[in-house]
């Protein structure tokens, strides 16, 4: 899915939540306080009204999501983050509720003569309003980190139970390792280093959503992925993920030469193979995986540097994947993979150079 369909879904979302989260509001006001402040509580079952706020918080609500995944804000501490867009969030549920206030006759709602807008605005229902927006405001936010912390499409099944009990899949996995890091990170020092790490991993979080992977885990300068066969398999997902990282690097070219002095470059390694999945922990709970496509997977990238290549993938990778013209294969000699009793052959799968994916090697 392209970046503009993701948002658009994502704009979506936030305007079915908003619209339910009024509809609830209206019902639990005409509920609890059928005369509050004057007005008639029977606006509550407009629809309209509901719809129209919806669709106006849920496109400002996106508009400040979209403003706060900036570089800029990103650099930001937590504490920093959460009350800025604490104060953007105040600022929208006061705009919301004068626009409230505005379409209130517009659908019908009558109020009583002689109300002023001083009145509403230092009423009872506005405290109530105000602290209803922000509980479905933090509900929302914390969902999203959640759902940002374990990765996408983790958070569900974790909650639907999915891998409660252990249980066996094909999947495929794809160990991505900053090349030639001792010696980036000697040149930069370790707190330069860290950031160049959280400059790369944030780059490739288009490619994971724009791909359908999963992120497993970030283990140092290595960021390691999986998909199931079906969904790393269709339109050569598992490695388009890899080169479209590739090039949103080189896109931030003059990011890096200019905060680091550098481009970095990145190697990887691919295999198709059966694991066992399980919720593992109590306190940190989180997904991990067992089984030797794993093992395998990080012992082919390891190879990289040796072969000469930035992409290696496994003969049964290799095989399932519905290569076409775009793509160039070379083939290696039997190699022997640490902890492997047998040696194996290892492709290295590079783009076409009309489609501008592959970098130079270093």
């Amino acid at each position: 899915m392209s970046v503009l369909g993701r948002r658009l879904v994502f704009w979506a979302q936030l305007v079915t939540t908003w619209t339910l989260a009024f509809v609830l509001f209206g019902f639990l006001r005409n509920f609890g306080w059928p005369k509050a402040s004057g007005f008639d509580p029977s606006y509550s079952n407009s629809f309209g009204l509901h719809l129209a706020l919806g669709l106006v918080v849920g496109t400002v609500y996106f508009l400040i999501e979209l403003l706060m995944k900036r570089r800029i804000f990103r650099r930001l501490s937590f504490g920093r983050w959460a009350g800025l867009k604490l104060i953007m969030h105040f600022l929208l549920a006061l705009g919301l509720f004068s626009l409230a206030v505005l379409l209130y006759p517009v659908f019908g709602g009558e109020v009583r003569v002689g109300l002023t807008f001083q009145e509403v605005l230092f009423s009872r229902l506005l405290l109530v309003a105000l602290v209803y927006f922000s509980v479905i405001s933090l509900a929302i936010t914390l969902f999203t980190l959640m759902n940002q912390k374990l990765g996408p499409g983790i958070l569900p099944n974790m909650l639907r139970g999915k891998y409660h009990h252990p249980r066996t899949e094909e999947r495929i996995f794809l160990f991505i390792d900053l090349r030639s890091s001792t010696t980036i990170a000697e040149q930069l020092g370790h707190v330069r280093f860290s950031r160049l790490i959280q400059d790369c991993f944030a780059d490739v979080t288009d490619a994971v959503t724009r791909y359908r992977a999963e992120i497993y885990q970030y283990v140092g300068d290595e960021v390691i992925l999986c998909w199931t066969s079906a969904a790393g398999l269709r339109d050569n997902n598992c490695v388009e993920a890899y080169f479209h990282f590739m090039r949103t690097l080189d896109n931030h070219a003059a990011h890096y030469e200019r905060e680091y002095g550098l481009q970095p470059v990145f190697k990887a390694g691919a295999h198709l193979g059966e694991t066992t999945v399980a919720e593992v922990g109590i306190i940190k709970r989180e997904l991990a995986y067992h089984g030797d496509v794993l093992n395998t997977a990080a012992r082919i990238q390891s190879k990289c540097n040796e072969l000469g290549e930035l992409l290696l993938i496994s003969p049964a990778l290799h095989e399932a994947l519905p290569l076409g013209d775009d793509y160039t294969a070379q083939t290696f000699a039997p190699v022997k993979l640490v902890g492997k009793a047998d040696a194996m052959p290892v492709i290295g799968l590079r783009r076409r150079r009309p489609h501008g994916v592959a970098p130079t090697l270093l």
